[in-house]
């Protein structure tokens, strides 16, 4: 047996008018073909639903028996309906968010504050994850969108550049507040002789600026590490040293005492992804949020 929905539909139409043609233009087919799927209906059931006249339609004792059957499978497939969309509704309004702890920490609650009030639609659920969690999550569909520096692509994953930043160096301020330079750059060869503190070995920020620090002979040395960025500036800020990082660090130190000079001779280019999963519908908002991400990211500190 393979009742449709449609069928059901016709039959209640049909027994509640009383009529075949009224109930043909309620359901916008023609006559013929309501009358098409009534047979079939029929053969299915093995039994008549409709006495036929010229005059009027009637319904036999089995389609009687049939009406309330078919009225309460249509109000349940209907409701069911209704409860699955709701729910779709509600997933698409949530936008689940992986960003690496500074980011979630230090630029995400500027850059979401912003977002609410583009899409106050949409809610937004943020994770702070270590990149290569992130990288899972978005792959396995627990996260719908990443953000972070991922050096290299990956299996499954769309990578979208969102902003360069160039590498920086990050000062403590002089005691007294000032900064000790009035310049906005500094050469990699001014590093020379500056104690530098940095981000833990294998984080792949680490890693890459250690491949330009060997420019001014100050790769993989024996150095202060610290496993978050928000430590590294706090250390700065105690002067414990000096340190290279992605110049996306600017909104952080509004909170702390140290300036930021990007290094030159040469630029060195940090680039800012967005990931998400290969062939999956871009959830809503996402463009929205890595506009907002992008200009958090950029805001200058304000002077101290």
């Amino acid at each position: 047996m393979n009742i449709s929905q449609r069928q059901l539909q016709a039959f209640l139409d049909i027994a509640r008018l009383g009529s075949f043609t009224r109930a043909a233009e309620r359901l916008h087919i023609t006559q013929s073909g309501l009358s098409a799927m009534t047979r079939d209906l029929e053969k299915q059931l093995d039994c008549r639903l409709f006495d036929r006249t010229t005059r009027s339609v009637a319904l036999t004792p089995a389609g009687a028996q049939l009406v309330p059957v078919a009225a309460r499978v249509l109000a349940e497939l209907e409701a069911v309906s209704d409860s699955i969309n709701r729910i779709s509704t509600r997933a698409r309004q949530i936008l689940t968010v992986g960003a690496t702890p500074f980011i979630a920490s230090d630029v995400l609650p500027l850059a979401s504050a912003s977002f609410q009030l583009q899409q106050p639609q949409i809610s937004l659920r943020i994770r702070d994850l270590g990149r290569q969690q992130i990288q899972d999550d978005v792959a396995n569909g627990t996260l719908d969108v990443g953000f972070g520096a991922f050096f290299k692509p990956a299996s499954g994953l769309e990578r979208i550049a969102l902003a360069d930043f160039p590498l920086a160096l990050v000062c403590p301020v002089d005691r007294d507040g000032e900064p000790r330079r009035r310049a906005r750059r500094i050469k990699w060869s001014d590093l020379r002789d500056m104690p530098l503190i940095g981000l833990s070995p294998d984080n792949p920020v680490q890693q890459f600026i250690e491949e330009h620090l060997r420019r001014a002979g100050r790769a993989n040395e024996e150095r202060p590490a610290y496993e978050n960025i928000q430590t590294v500036l706090a250390m700065v800020e105690a002067g414990s040293g000096v340190a290279v990082l992605p110049a996306f660090v600017a909104p952080a130190c509004t909170r702390y005492a140290v300036q930021l000079f990007i290094l030159s001779e040469p630029e060195v280019p940090l680039c800012f992804y967005q990931i998400t999963k290969k062939g999956r519908v871009t959830p809503d908002g996402t463009a929205a949020l890595a506009t907002a991400l992008t200009a958090a990211l950029r805001q200058k500190p304000a002077p101290r």
